[in-house]
This record gives C-alpha cells, sequence and structure tokens, in this order.
C-alpha cells in the first residue's frame, strides 16, 4: 500500500477527528446505500468505506494525485463493510463548472467544507435524493431558502456517535436575537458564511422535491 495514500488519509482525517465514519453509517442506515456524489471531497474517501457507489470531484492536485494512485483501490477494500467491489470515480475538476455525469443520477449528494455544492451539484441529484450539509460556508443556510429542496433532518454527534433526527426542525436555522442581518441567497453567496444562529447541528439533511 502507498505511504501517500495512508499517510494522507491519516493526517487529514484520522488524526483530525474529520473522518465522520459513523455520520455515513447511519445515513446508509437511514437513506440507502444508493449512488453517491461528494464534491469537493479533497482525499475525504470515507464514504466510499460503507457506500459501494461513489463519485468524487476535487480540482486540487495533491487530490488527483490521490485519486491516481494505484494502491487506492486496496486501501478502501481494507476499510469497506460491504461485499461487493467498491465503485470508485474521480473527476478532476472544478464542481461549479460541471463534470462528465448525468443529470440525476444520483442518490445521495455529500457537501462537506467546499462551498455551494448543494446549489451546483443540485442537477446531479435525483428527485426525492438526499442532500447532507454542513453549514461552514452557508451551503445548509442556501439549501433552506430552495424551494427544490425541504428540510428533512438534522444530525448530531457526542464524541464518534451520530444522532439522527427529523423532529424539532422549527428550532434551526433562527437567526441570534440581535442579528439584523437579511438572510438572503444574495447575502451568503456574497459572504460565503451564515450570519449565525442560535441552534446549530453537524449536518443538515435536505430532501429534492423536484
Amino acid at each position: 500500500m502507498s505511504k501517500d495514500v495512508a499517510a494522507l488519509y491519516h493526517e487529514h482525517y484520522v488524526s483530525t477527528s474529520f473522518e465522520r465514519l459513523e455520520m455515513f453509517k447511519l445515513l446508509a442506515q437511514h437513506y440507502g446505500e444508493g449512488r453517491v456524489l461528494y464534491a469537493g471531497s479533497f482525499a475525504h474517501v470515507t464514504p466510499s468505506f460503507v457506500f459501494p457507489s461513489v463519485v468524487y470531484v476535487d480540482e486540487d492536485k495533491q487530490a488527483r494525485r490521490f485519486f491516481a494512485d494505484s494502491t487506492l483501490p486496496a486501501f478502501i477494500a481494507e476499510h469497506k463493510t460491504y461485499p461487493q467491489d467498491a465503485s470508485v470515480i474521480f473527476h478532476a475538476a472544478d464542481y461549479r463548472q460541471g463534470f462528465p455525469e448525468p443529470d440525476a443520477n444520483f442518490d445521495l449528494l455529500i457537501s462537506q467544507y467546499a462551498g455551494f455544492v448543494g446549489h451546483y451539484c443540485k442537477r446531479y441529484l435525483k428527485v426525492g435524493g438526499v442532500l447532507v450539509a454542513n453549514d461552514s460556508h452557508g451551503d445548509a443556510s442556501i439549501a433552506l431558502l430552495d424551494s427544490d429542496y425541504v428540510f428533512d433532518a438534522v444530525l448530531t454527534h457526542r464524541g464518534e456517535r451520530y444522532c439522527l433526527t427529523h423532529h424539532g426542525l422549527e428550532a434551526y436555522f433562527v437567526p441570534k436575537p440581535k442579528s439584523k442581518t437579511e438572510i438572503t441567497p444574495a447575502y451568503l453567496f456574497k459572504h460565503q458564511r451564515s450570519p449565525g444562529y442560535v441552534k446549530t447541528a453537524n449536518a443538515y439533511v435536505f430532501r429534492r422535491m423536484r
């Protein structure tokens, strides 16, 4: 196994507690093991440990080398939790400019610290498919304002244990009392962050309804 693959993955995801394996297991349990699109992924191949078919998109040069490494399939095979061979496709591209995948071809769209993935990659998500996004750049806030999406659940965690909750969603995306900012798509695209909310989650789940 290439030291580069294992070392890079460990450096960015294991040692930083950003692996989020239990989160992906919980998503698969609730929403199924359909085809997954992870735009802005860098080298975060953890979804391939849980989902048999994942497409990754990133323009970073280090990510290109990571996915081109001939030992990556063995690394994934060592960690995967399903019996079939893993299907892993990588597109070296800026997800905002598009990439060669059919529209409405994915069941799950992942957005983690990579900007407005839910906005630019919505076309690739099936109607009825699921977007899981955090709000570090305002991606979850944009999805909330998008009439094509419906807010379905939140993901929270304590340590390694994640919880997916469909109830009490009205408590989220409530601006802090002293905030005078009007939260609009224009504001979010300009500032690339939300103005801050009273209650937050680790990630937010939306369904594409049309």
